[in-house]
């Protein structure tokens, strides 16, 4: 009998994964770096294509955070929305100071920085957490059983 638990030795059921951990069941660290490194790659890989640019980055978020939600097997939305926040800021700000080279770029970040930031965390979160709904929904139908 182990005395801190009070259960036999023999009750050998595997454990439970906590609530919130490295690999937590509603917050798990893992999946949140994941994210944001799919994320991450999904807008520079948007940001190449040419002639669209920001739209590209946009959309690259949308299908990294699609592809994730249909590649993992638990829900995940709380690691994609602050991937997709984390990766929105730092596709908004650094896309206009790759375009600041001039003067007035640099105090148009210092003036409306804050608030494109904000801007950028809230497309990040809404696209990411579209995507991911969506790769989820995709995964749901796939893996149902055909009822006929």
């Amino acid at each position: 009998m182990n005395p801190s638990t009070g259960s036999d030795a023999s009750d050998s059921t595997p454990e439970e994964p906590p609530l919130v951990g490295v690999d937590g069941r509603a917050f798990s660290l893992k999946a949140l770096l994941v994210a944001v490194v799919a994320l991450g790659v999904g807008s520079v890989a948007g940001g190449f294509v040419p002639l669209v640019g920001t739209l590209g980055r946009i959309g690259g978020i949308l299908a990294a955070a699609f592809a994730f939600g249909l590649l993992t097997p638990r829900r995940r939305y709380v690691e994609t929305a602050i991937a997709g926040a984390v990766v929105g800021v730092a596709s908004a700000v650094l896309g206009l100071v790759s375009a600041s080279v001039l003067p007035i770029g640099m105090q148009f970040l210092g003036e409306y920085g804050l608030g494109l930031s904000a801007v950028g965390a809230g497309l990040g979160v809404a696209l990411s957490l579209a995507g991911h709904y969506f790769g989820r929904d995709l995964r749901h139908g796939l893996t149902r059983d055909v009822e006929g």
